[in-house]
Protein backbone atom coordinates (compact mmCIF):
# COMPACT_ATOMS: atom_id res chain seq x y z
CA UNK A 1 0.00 0.00 0.00
CA UNK A 2 2.92 2.64 0.85
CA UNK A 3 4.41 2.04 -2.20
CA UNK A 4 1.43 2.91 -4.68
CA UNK A 5 0.59 5.97 -2.57
CA UNK A 6 4.56 6.85 -3.04
CA UNK A 7 3.83 6.62 -6.37
CA UNK A 8 0.83 8.59 -6.64
CA UNK A 9 2.41 11.37 -5.25
CA UNK A 10 5.10 11.27 -7.36
CA UNK A 11 3.36 10.96 -10.54
CA UNK A 12 1.34 13.77 -9.44
CA UNK A 13 4.84 16.23 -8.45
CA UNK A 14 6.02 14.89 -11.62
CA UNK A 15 2.94 16.12 -13.54
CA UNK A 16 2.81 19.25 -11.57
CA UNK A 17 5.99 20.13 -12.62
CA UNK A 18 6.04 19.06 -16.23
CA UNK A 19 2.36 21.33 -16.81
CA UNK A 20 4.45 24.44 -15.14
CA UNK A 21 6.90 24.21 -17.87
CA UNK A 22 4.70 24.04 -20.18
CA UNK A 23 2.51 26.83 -19.31
CA UNK A 24 5.89 28.68 -18.96
CA UNK A 25 7.07 27.85 -22.43
CA UNK A 26 3.46 28.74 -23.78
CA UNK A 27 2.62 32.05 -21.97
CA UNK A 28 6.52 33.20 -21.34
CA UNK A 29 6.65 36.01 -18.98
CA UNK A 30 8.82 38.27 -21.10
CA UNK A 31 7.00 40.82 -22.14
CA UNK A 32 9.93 42.14 -24.35
CA UNK A 33 7.85 43.35 -27.38
CA UNK A 34 5.26 45.42 -25.75
CA UNK A 35 8.23 46.98 -23.14
CA UNK A 36 9.47 48.01 -26.87
CA UNK A 37 6.68 48.97 -28.09
CA UNK A 38 6.31 51.08 -24.79
CA UNK A 39 9.82 52.50 -24.92
CA UNK A 40 9.33 53.78 -28.71
CA UNK A 41 5.71 55.34 -27.41
CA UNK A 42 7.88 57.35 -24.59
CA UNK A 43 10.36 58.49 -27.08
CA UNK A 44 7.98 60.02 -29.21
CA UNK A 45 6.57 61.75 -26.18
CA UNK A 46 9.25 63.14 -24.88
CA UNK A 47 10.91 64.29 -28.57
CA UNK A 48 7.48 66.16 -28.53
CA UNK A 49 8.07 67.83 -25.44
CA UNK A 50 11.61 68.60 -25.23
CA UNK A 51 10.73 70.34 -28.56
CA UNK A 52 8.47 72.69 -26.79
CA UNK A 53 10.65 73.19 -23.77
CA UNK A 54 13.62 74.12 -26.26
CA UNK A 55 11.62 75.93 -28.24
CA UNK A 56 10.61 77.96 -24.84
CA UNK A 57 13.68 77.92 -22.95
CA UNK A 58 14.07 81.52 -21.77
CA UNK A 59 9.94 81.92 -21.22
CA UNK A 60 8.43 80.80 -17.92
CA UNK A 61 5.17 78.62 -18.61
CA UNK A 62 2.63 81.06 -17.95
CA UNK A 63 4.38 83.66 -20.51
CA UNK A 64 4.07 80.96 -23.49
CA UNK A 65 1.64 81.01 -25.72
CA UNK A 66 -1.85 79.06 -24.87
CA UNK A 67 -1.29 76.72 -27.88
CA UNK A 68 1.88 75.47 -26.85
CA UNK A 69 1.60 75.80 -23.16
CA UNK A 70 -1.84 73.47 -23.58
CA UNK A 71 0.50 71.15 -26.07
CA UNK A 72 3.20 70.14 -23.26
CA UNK A 73 1.16 69.69 -20.33
CA UNK A 74 -0.98 67.30 -22.04
CA UNK A 75 2.45 65.92 -23.18
CA UNK A 76 3.88 66.11 -19.87
CA UNK A 77 0.61 64.31 -18.89
CA UNK A 78 1.18 61.65 -21.55
CA UNK A 79 4.53 61.15 -20.09
CA UNK A 80 3.95 61.09 -15.91
CA UNK A 81 0.63 58.54 -17.31
CA UNK A 82 2.19 56.39 -19.93
CA UNK A 83 6.13 56.25 -19.09
CA UNK A 84 6.83 57.28 -15.49
CA UNK A 85 3.97 54.82 -14.03
CA UNK A 86 5.57 51.96 -16.40
CA UNK A 87 9.35 52.20 -17.05
CA UNK A 88 12.14 52.20 -14.33
CA UNK A 89 13.70 55.16 -13.77
CA UNK A 90 16.85 53.78 -15.40
CA UNK A 91 14.58 53.49 -19.21
CA UNK A 92 13.48 56.96 -18.39
CA UNK A 93 17.00 57.82 -18.07
CA UNK A 94 18.02 56.51 -21.06
CA UNK A 95 15.16 57.56 -23.10
CA UNK A 96 15.67 61.49 -22.10
CA UNK A 97 19.50 61.08 -22.73
CA UNK A 98 18.55 59.70 -26.18
CA UNK A 99 15.92 62.17 -26.95
CA UNK A 100 18.59 65.20 -26.38
CA UNK A 101 21.53 63.22 -27.89
CA UNK A 102 18.77 63.12 -31.55
CA UNK A 103 17.45 66.81 -31.18
CA UNK A 104 21.16 68.46 -31.28
CA UNK A 105 22.85 66.04 -33.45
CA UNK A 106 19.63 66.79 -35.77
CA UNK A 107 18.36 63.46 -36.44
Amino acid sequence: MKPIILLVIAVGVGSALVGSMAMQFFAPADNTAAQLDLQERCEKIAAEGFKIQVKYSEIDFDKMPKEDADALKYVDDLWMKDCVSKLSPETLFNIAQKVERDYYSGE
